[in-house]
C-alpha cells in the first residue's frame, strides 16, 4: 500500500510540473513581445556566475521626477513612508508601445501598463533586473541596448533576451 501511495504521489507531482511547463510554454508562445531600453552594468558575482544588472531608462526617468518631488521645498524635513505613499499613490506606470514594440513615454494608441513596487525612496518597475549568461560570454552582450520581454496575459513580464540597437537578439549561435 505504501508503494502505491508513493507512486501515486510521484505521478501527481510529475503531472503537475509537466502541466505547469506546458502552460508556461503556451503562454510564452502567445505573449506580446516588447522592448525596454536599458543601461547595462556588468557586475561579476563570484558565487552566482556572470550576469548583467539591468537598469531601465524609463524607470530612471520616473525616479528622477520622483526625487525632484521628494527634495522640493514642499517636502517635509522628516520624510516618512506614509508621506511617500501619499505622494506616489499609483500602483503602475503607463507607458506606450510604438509599431516596432519599443516602449516609450510618448503617447501612442498602444498603452502598456507596468506594475511598480516601492522600496523606501526608490520606485522600481516589476520587471526582471538581472540577466544571467554563461561564463565567458560577456563580450556577446556588451552592445545590449534593449531587453526583450514577453508580456504574459496576467500583466507580468518575462525577460527573453537582450538585443542590440537594431533589435537583433544577442547570444544566438550563428
Amino acid at each position: 500500500m505504501r508503494n502505491k501511495l508513493f507512486f501515486l504521489t510521484v505521478c501527481l507531482l510529475c503531472g503537475g510540473l509537466l502541466g505547469y511547463a506546458w502552460h508556461t510554454q503556451r503562454s510564452l508562445a502567445s505573449a506580446q513581445t516588447v522592448y525596454f531600453e536599458i543601461t547595462p552594468q556588468d557586475p561579476r558575482a563570484l558565487l552566482s556566475g556572470d550576469y548583467m544588472q539591468l537598469s531601465y531608462v524609463l524607470e530612471e526617468e520616473k525616479n528622477i521626477k520622483a526625487m525632484e518631488k521628494v527634495f522640493s521645498k514642499e517636502a517635509p524635513s522628516d520624510i516618512t513612508d506614509e508621506w511617500i505613499k501619499q505622494q506616489f499613490p499609483e500602483k503602475a506606470w503607463t507607458f506606450y508601445e510604438d509599431e516596432r514594440g519599443l516602449v516609450q513615454t510618448e503617447q501612442t494608441p498602444r498603452p502598456l501598463v507596468v506594475p511598480i513596487r516601492k522600496d523606501g525612496l526608490s520606485v522600481r518597475a516589476r520587471l526582471p533586473h538581472q540577466f544571467y549568461f554563461q561564463e565567458g560570454k560577456a563580450k556577446m552582450y556588451e552592445n545590449a541596448a534593449y531587453a526583450r520581454m514577453a508580456r504574459l496575459g496576467n500583466g507580468s513580464f518575462i525577460l527573453t533576451g537582450l538585443t542590440d540597437k537594431n533589435l537583433h537578439l544577442l547570444g544566438e549561435e550563428k
